[in-house]
């Protein structure tokens, strides 16, 4: 796009920083001069959303040279796929076959989607975004399977009332999870088995039927943001808001402490194990006792 190309001013959401993203869909009726070295100053400042990276990347040339192209990608709901179960399971056949053509990314729009509290089986390395948190609603859980290689990478939704763990990493894949609601779950409401790669960040685990967050079988948990809450878990008269078995770990990032994200779970009941909870800072862990 030259610099003789026009453009007026558009704004849109962005839900992760809540940023204003200032452009255009209306082209044609100002000159605005911007470079491409601007545009990607600007772009990398505000940080769009996948949902409006697509959008500004089909508004004009200079856009769409500015912003990177997404991954393959789909979107959910689907035309050809009425739950999750189904799409993810389709993907897990492409895999299996060979297919070059398995989606990288998944875009949920707002909304209820019910997989009748049942988890999603995950196979692949992949990027789950939703619309919103407050709005974007799974009602079921994922279960992290695939290789130990891969991570999958979960954003911006709520899991609701799985009928097991809300997520359950199998010693498989590893998981990242980034401003996910997870609520009451049958099961615990994270759970880490084996895989060390794991992140949590601005996540909110609570009314869990056991553990909000358990760690087993070596694995590992590191988690970030200010936002981070494990709170109101063990609805079952057991399980903690944080446990750590023999030989796992849970790493939390200064400044969180133990006490500051988990509370007010059932009988006081906030973090134990056998394994250890640790603050990371500067690179160097202090254990906390338990």
């Amino acid at each position: 796009m030259s610099s003789s190309s026009t453009c007026e001013t558009k704004t849109s959401s962005n839900n992760n920083t809540n940023a204003v993203v200032v452009f255009t869909d209306l082209l044609g009726i100002v000159n605005h001069g911007y470079s491409l070295t601007w545009c990607k100053s600007i772009f990398a400042y505000l940080g769009p959303t996948a949902k409006d990276t697509m959008k500004l990347r089909s508004y004009c040339k200079l856009f769409s040279k500015a912003l990177k192209p997404l991954p393959c990608w789909t979107s959910f709901p689907h035309p050809k796929y009425s739950s999750l179960t189904g799409l993810f399971g389709r993907f897990h056949e492409l895999s299996e076959s060979g297919s070059t053509n398995v989606p990288k990314l998944v875009l949920i729009e707002n909304g209820i989607h019910d997989e009748g509290g049942n988890s999603v089986q995950i196979n692949v390395s992949i990027s789950i975004v939703g619309e919103s948190r407050e709005h974007c609603v799974v009602i079921g859980g994922l279960r992290m399977n695939g290789k130990k290689e891969d991570d999958v990478n979960v954003s911006n939704l709520t899991l609701r009332k799985s009928k097991e763990s809300g997520v359950h990493g199998y010693n498989g894949a590893s998981m990242h999870l980034d401003n996910v609601n997870v609520e009451n779950s049958e099961g615990s409401g994270v759970v880490v088995n084996g895989s060390k790669r794991n992140t949590m960040k601005n996540c909110n685990v609570s009314h869990s039927k056991y553990c909000g967050l358990g760690v087993e079988n070596g694995g590992l948990m590191t988690i970030d943001g200010n936002a981070t809450t494990i709170h109101h878990n063990g609805t079952s008269g057991n399980g903690y808001g944080l446990y750590a078995w023999v030989s796992a770990s849970i790493h939390l990032v200064s400044p969180l402490t133990k006490e500051m994200i988990s509370t007010n779970n059932h009988g006081g009941q906030n973090y134990n194990g056998w394994g250890t909870i640790q603050t990371i800072t500067n690179n160097n862990t202090k254990e906390e006792k338990k």
